[in-house]
């Protein structure tokens, strides 16, 4: 690119943007399903040797700090001639550090950069009203994080490469919430949802198809406590009200099951204990 003007405290110079600003590891608005990073950038801790402002002729702007090598450094804006806009931390050139960058179709990314790209913990607000808050890597949703979509719909748990993948609660805008695990944006696997008028159902879920659902309800006649709660076990081997035999519990309060369990006169001998809480998860 070919330097237009330069103004700063110093002399002239002639300045290449760098390719990896230019970067911007954008998320589409309006996605169906997303997800990703991790790590805490680390932003210029060093005074700029100068403050100042560059134009390029394709119409590239910045002004701000300035490094003894005549990079942006420190604090400083830069404008792109679509109308994007960074405004935060620079080392050597690059978006690296916290900032906020501002899309031209009005999203807008606020939180860490590392080496141009958006990682670290942030939150992007699409224009049309959806917010992810939390870790990114490399320009994607990856990590932990809450979505909260503008139609009402609040996911909070893992992602994975832009999509929700792992343990996560969703919950409609009725006040129903599905507890459970996601694969590639899609239920997949075991969880329990609650209605919202309270009823609970394990359900088994395959690439986003319900492949089986079970009421969660006391079963008298199968008895089973598990670290001091209740829990549900229903079998016709089962012995005196106790639960025995091998099969499927469920936590009567849906935050946990254990999917292929032996269990002997209403206690546990074999199985795991899977949370669906996301606190609790490995």
């Amino acid at each position: 690119m070919t330097m237009r003007s330069v103004r700063a405290a110093t002399c002239c110079l002639a300045l290449v943007l760098p390719t990896a600003f230019l970067a911007t590891g954008y998320v589409a608005a309006g996605e169906a399903e997303a997800n990703a990073p991790v790590g805490n950038p680390n932003p210029a801790d060093e005074s700029p040797a100068t403050e100042g402002e560059l134009s390029w002729g394709d119409g590239h702007h910045y002004q701000g700090g300035l490094n003894a090598g005549n990079q942006m450094h420190g604090r400083g804006t830069h404008t792109a001639p679509d109308g994007e806009v960074y405004a935060g931390d620079f080392v050597d050139g690059e978006r690296h550090g916290q900032g906020t960058l501002r899309f031209p179709n009005g999203d807008v990314y606020s939180g860490d950069f590392r080496n141009g790209i958006m990682t670290g913990t942030g939150r992007l607000t699409w224009s049309n009203g959806d917010v992810y808050e939390g870790e990114f890597v490399d320009g994607v949703r990856q990590g932990k994080a809450v979505l909260e979509r503008q139609s009402g719909g609040t996911y909070v748990g893992d992602f994975l490469a832009d999509r929700r993948h792992g343990l996560g609660h969703y919950r409609w805008r009725d006040g129903t919430l599905y507890k459970g695990r996601f694969r590639y944006g899609r239920q997949d696997g075991s969880g329990v949802k609650r209605s919202s008028s309270g009823e609970l159902s394990f359900e088994t879920w395959n690439d986003g198809q319900l492949a089986a659902a079970v009421t969660v309800e006391p079963v008298e006649r199968c008895s089973l406590t598990i670290n001091g709660e209740p829990w549900m076990f229903n079998d016709d081997t089962c012995i005196n009200g106790l639960a025995h035999g091998q099969g499927l519990a469920v936590a009567l309060d849906g935050t946990a099951y254990v999917l292929d369990g032996r269990f002997i006169l209403g206690r546990i001998v074999r199985g795991e204990i899977r949370s669906l809480e996301l606190g609790d998860a490995p």
